[in-house]
């Protein structure tokens, strides 16, 4: 499923507008604060004392010495030779693409930030980390067909229904309020009711 719902799906079925945010899993803590930061919380909220016990991320290798990445376990690590490493990042080379998409459209990653992954990449796939759209062995997939299947709509959806739904999830207003009962019942609805006229999940 990883691979079928890879970055380029996500990537692909984001509104072009949409604001990305990205953690990466090399640098969580650090990551993960920034977003924090970002969306309006407590700055340094995850400290490298609760990472580990909030996040047991297991990678083979911490690059960053980031607290909440923990190295392999296991004594003898995963080993793939030069020539499968190479083969498999030949084959993904197209999702390697897509991932630089989404750390440069990230808003919460600077430019030497994703200068880093991407240095990071290369000492795993070499000459394919600096491959552009069009470089690759294969063409970019078209995945019109899977988008249309796999987030929300049916099969042979007419296409002016997508763009009318598509509107729809993009408009930032909220649905128009609905009346329910008569004006005095309608008050005391809208006494358990918050400010966007949704209920609040508690009662007062």
């Amino acid at each position: 499923e990883h691979l079928y719902f890879n970055y380029q799906f996500h990537l692909e079925g984001l509104p072009e507008n949409a604001k990305l945010l990205t953690i990466r899993n090399e640098h969580l803590l650090d990551d993960w604060n920034q977003i924090e930061q970002y969306i309006g919380g407590e700055k340094d909220i995850l400290t490298p004392e609760n990472a580990e016990a909030a996040f047991p991320v297991i990678n083979k290798k911490n690059m960053t010495k980031d607290p909440s990445v923990k190295i392999d376990p296991y004594s003898s690590p995963k080993y793939l030779s030069e020539e499968s490493t190479n083969a498999l990042c030949r084959h993904l080379c197209n999702e390697i693409v897509n991932y630089k998409k989404i750390l440069r459209r990230s808003v919460n990653l600077n430019y030497l930030q994703i200068e880093e992954s991407i240095t990071e990449l290369r000492e795993s796939c070499g000459k394919y980390a600096d491959y552009g759209e069009g470089d690759c062995h294969y063409d970019m997939p078209d995945i019109k067909g899977k988008l249309l299947n796999f987030r929300g709509y049916v099969d042979k959806v007419q296409l002016e229904a997508v763009d009318g739904h598509k509107q729809r999830l993009e408009n930032p207003l909220p649905p128009p309020k609905r009346i329910i009962g008569t004006e005095e019942e309608q008050e005391e609805k809208d006494l358990l009711m918050d400010d966007d006229a949704y209920p609040l999940p508690y009662s007062l």
